[in-house]
């Protein structure tokens, strides 16, 4: 998985920075805070970044490699699919609970 233009754009400004408020990236950017804060939060996600409060800076560790990368994101969607499975069956459950109830 690459990273988007904008979450490439938000690691090299930390790069050259090394810390930046969300406020700030946000107006480097021309986004919302909200907008920043999402971005931000997707990088630590990801594993890209610290948050502190309001602030956000690369994490000291080694960059983390495609292959790495790669087994976050398969574990993340093969936990997604778990997940809609799951509420598929929850689904299912509740129509035969409705069902069941219009039939009393």
């Amino acid at each position: 998985m690459e990273l988007t233009p904008r979450l490439q754009d938000i690691i090299s400004i930390l790069k050259e920075k090394k810390e930046i408020n969300i406020k700030d990236l946000a107006l480097e950017l021309k986004i919302s805070p909200k907008t920043a804060k999402g971005y931000a939060r997707e990088l630590y996600r990801l594993g890209f970044v610290e948050l502190d409060n309001d602030n956000i800076k690369l994490k000291n560790s080694q960059p983390v490699s495609s292959d790495e990368l790669r087994k976050i994101l398969d574990a993340h969607e093969a936990e997604i699919a778990n997940l809609k499975k799951e509420i598929e069956l929850l689904k299912e459950e509740l129509a035969k609970i409705k069902k069941s109830r219009s039939k009393s």
